[in-house]
């Protein structure tokens, strides 16, 4: 049998409902290939107990050639590619970890993720956060993966597009499945300039339990793993522990010790993570340049004057009301008011809900 006809019949078994890794690499190393494996089925040869009874029930009612034909034919609809571990362009670092996965099923065009950076952390962010982890995405100058969940995932692949860089976003559902929702122009735009990619069928739902085995591949993708914001528990907290257990850098965004978010990053530092400040932080970790010098921020901005870059100081620190700054600078809420105008139509700051301020 060619290997393209075996590559096939390993489609056929990781599109199976509830074939994880173990149980396809059990089955694989009990038949010596994923074709015999199928003879095995369609002959009713398969003891009892050599796999969950559920891929066993599913792999008897999935068991014709018509449906191997019909698993590639929704592939090729869908314009989604299947890479096996039989194919050279299966990512190598993801090939080390323990049960990878024996199938990526692939929306876009998978990048080259030899210098590939996770970026990761909560759904619930701060706004400071989410604009940090962006502005970091998007000028580290290396491939950025993440999981496309809200808040800090979305951040990273958000920035890595600002900067025309590629992003690969894997998913605990699958690949054919947006979720969430309302990250649906993410999902189509993250396909046409990177990829997509997922380990479970098409059409498989966003189920809990898939989120921490989904993990695995981020971790296990990446040279290194950013952690922005988290609790000190939670799928954040997973993946830098699989990161840690595959040898791979661990990097932590720093913050006050008060803030819940700053937990797992501030836990990691003590731990030995490498604390990063900027993309710089991580470029200088791996003796990297950034793609071209950019020029300091304060040149880069549209003209201020003295008063005006004294409000643009202190809204860099954090979020402010008009009788806030007007105390701090010592000014009138009427000056403060003229002055926070300008600076939003020249885009030095943007109006926030509760009467705030912000950059």
């Amino acid at each position: 049998m060619s290997v393209s006809q075996e590559k096939s019949f390993w489609i056929w078994m990781a599109s199976l409902p509830g074939m994880g890794a173990k149980t396809f690499y059990a089955l694989l190393k009990e038949y010596g290939s994923a074709a015999d494996f199928f003879d095995a089925v369609s002959a009713g040869n398969v003891p009892a107990g050599l796999a969950p009874a559920e891929v066993m029930a599913a792999a008897s009612a999935a068991c014709s050639h018509a449906r191997v034909t019909e698993v590639l034919a929704e592939l090729s609809a869908k314009r989604i590619t299947a890479i096996t571990r039989l194919d050279d362009e299966y990512p190598s670092r993801l090939a080390e970890i323990p049960w990878p996965p024996p199938v990526l099923f692939v929306k876009g065009n998978l990048p080259a993720l030899d210098r590939a950076i996770g970026i990761v952390g909560t759904r619930a962010c701060t706004r400071r956060g989410f604009e940090h982890a962006r502005k970091i995405a998007a000028e580290i100058g290396m491939p950025v993966v993440s999981g496309m969940a809200r808040g800090i995932d979305t951040a990273a692949h958000l920035g890595a597009m600002d900067a025309k860089a590629p992003t690969v976003a894997v998913l605990g559902c699958g690949v054919d499945v947006i979720y969430p929702p309302e990250n649906d122009a993410l999902y189509h735009k993250i396909a046409e300039t990177g990829a997509v990619i997922s380990e479970l069928p098409l059409g498989a739902a966003p189920a809990v339990g898939n989120f921490p085995v989904r993990n695995r591949i981020i971790a296990g993708l990446c040279r290194g793993v950013l952690v922005v914001e988290s609790g000190i528990r939670g799928g954040t907290a997973i993946t830098a522990s699989l990161a840690v257990s595959y040898g791979r850098d661990v990097f932590a965004m720093p913050g006050p010790p008060y803030m819940e978010a700053a937990a797992l990053a501030n836990e990691l530092i003590v731990q030995g993570a490498v604390p990063v400040r900027s993309a710089a932080d991580i470029r200088a970790y791996y003796g990297e340049r950034a793609p071209q010098e950019e020029p300091p921020e304060d040149e880069a901005l549209p003209q201020m004057d003295f008063f005006q870059h004294r409000i643009y100081e202190l809204l860099r620190k954090e979020d402010m009301g008009i009788e806030e700054i007007a105390e701090a600078v010592q000014g009138t809420p009427a000056e403060v008011s003229v002055a926070l105008t300008m600076m939003e139509l020249s885009g030095l700051c943007r109006r926030l809900p509760g009467g705030r301020f912000g950059i």
